[in-house]
């Protein structure tokens, strides 16, 4: 979503002020928000120096391996953009699967299979790897490839797929513009938006908009209606009205003794 997209497949390192939101809260879910919902700038995977920044920046790889990967797509161009093909068919089938999960529906079975295909390709590298120097393990990685950035974001797909805790707790952003996955980590699962800070500030604002716009519609309307009540009371209070004296006519009165006569 933040990640200031290039425009093509150049394999120059992108700024340093260039970033990725990371507010899903699950490496999957930041790599499905690569792709937002309003373009012209929705696509922040334009180039595979770009799908590098990404694992960078989310710690799924090295500076060092970020390096390696940059120089060996400059040495093998058609590979590393095949690599970002493949990136985006995951990430197509990650959208759809946590989309459809956090609207409580059935996942589509052509897209766990692309997940799946990813999966084992990735899971081939897996490695249970010493941690921390002090007797405890966990996942690492064996070899480098182009293709290196996308193992753990497979894995963590899977991950989060197979945990029953987890996966009820992931959302789609609640703005109206707006399809951004996360986790929803609050401690009343209240939490309705991406980022508080972009789609909850400008989400909160439109829907106060839209009450105060409520409360004036609702206001003009009564105030119409009153003056229209008051134009008619005054319509039918003219018609009702006594002729006054000087709207009065002379009347005939009838002639006595044969005498003609009229009176005021």
């Amino acid at each position: 979503m933040a990640l200031t997209p290039t425009s093509d497949l150049s394999l120059e390192p992108p700024p340093e002020s260039s970033v990725f939101d990371l507010d899903g809260g699950r490496a999957c879910l930041d790599f499905a928000n690569t792709l937002g919902s309003s373009p012209p700038t929705s696509e922040h995977l334009n180039s595979y120096a770009d799908l590098v920044a990404f694992a960078a920046q989310s710690k799924l790889i090295t500076p060092q391996d970020a390096e390696w990967l940059r120089a060996q797509a400059e040495a093998e161009p058609a590979t590393a953009a095949g690599v970002l093909t493949r990136a985006k068919r995951l990430r197509k089938a990650l959208r759809a699967l946590f989309s459809r999960l956090a609207a409580g529906k059935r996942l589509p079975e052509a897209d766990l299979a692309v997940l799946n295909t990813d999966l084992a390709a990735s899971l081939s590298h897996a490695r249970v790897v010493p941690a921390n120097g002090g007797g405890s393990y966990g996942w690492g990685w064996s070899g480098r490839s182009l293709d290196t950035p996308l193992w753990p974001i497979s894995r963590s797909a899977a991950d989060l797929l197979t945990s029953d805790e987890d996966r009820a707790l992931v959302r789609e952003c609640g703005a109206d513009d707006c399809a951004w996955l996360f986790m929803d980590n609050t401690r009343n699962r209240s939490r309705q938006w991406c980022s508080m800070q972009a789609c909850g500030n400008r989400e909160k604002a439109r829907r106060h908009y839209q009450r105060v716009r409520a409360r004036r519609d609702a206001r003009d309307t009564r105030t119409a209606s009153t003056v229209e009540e008051a134009r008619e009371a005054t319509a039918a209070a003219v018609v009702d009205a006594p002729r006054s004296s000087k709207q009065a006519r002379r009347k005939r009165v009838a002639p006595s003794a044969g005498a003609n006569a009229t009176a005021d």
